[in-house]
């Protein structure tokens, strides 16, 4: 696991890779559960290939405070972007509408309420996959499980 940005075409040339990913809010509360905020971490997420057409998106899910995601980086295509550049502009995007629901509805923004950087894991075969598309899949049974 590693926190921060990943240059791999510095160190590697070209390639593709496959990266499970992990960002939170900067609190431990359910704030993804607000509906208004949860609809644009989902319409941020389908709107991210238009922004970069060399990604694919995989499995996907948001949880009350941190959202889990695999992302495939196609490092072959011309100026393909680093996964930090992906993630930063997802977060920017989330932020920005999410400030303009504040003002279109007259309410004082929050702040910022993502936790810096991210955590993520380079997929390194199909059976480490597999496990990370049960564990996304999964995760919000597991969140249910430990409530009751």
């Amino acid at each position: 696991m590693y926190y921060g940005d990943v240059i791999l075409k510095e160190r590697m040339g070209t390639w593709t890779r496959g990266y499970f990913v992990t960002i939170r809010a900067e609190v431990h509360e359910p704030l993804f559960e607000i509906p208004e905020l949860r609809a644009i971490l989902m319409e941020q997420w389908a709107a991210l290939p238009e922004r970069f057409p060399s990604i694919t998106q995989d499995e996907f899910v948001i949880m009350p405070d941190h959202m889990h995601f695999i992302i495939w980086l196609n490092g072959l295509a011309k100026n393909a972007p680093t996964l930090g550049s992906i993630i930063g502009a997802y977060k920017s995007l989330v932020t920005v509408a999410w400030i303009r629901y504040h003002k279109a509805h007259k309410r004082d923004y929050p702040g910022n309420f993502w936790l810096r950087g991210y955590f993520e894991i380079i997929i390194s075969g199909s059976d480490e996959l597999e496990r990370i598309r049960h564990y996304i899949r999964t995760n919000p049974e597991k969140l249910i499980t430990k409530e009751q």
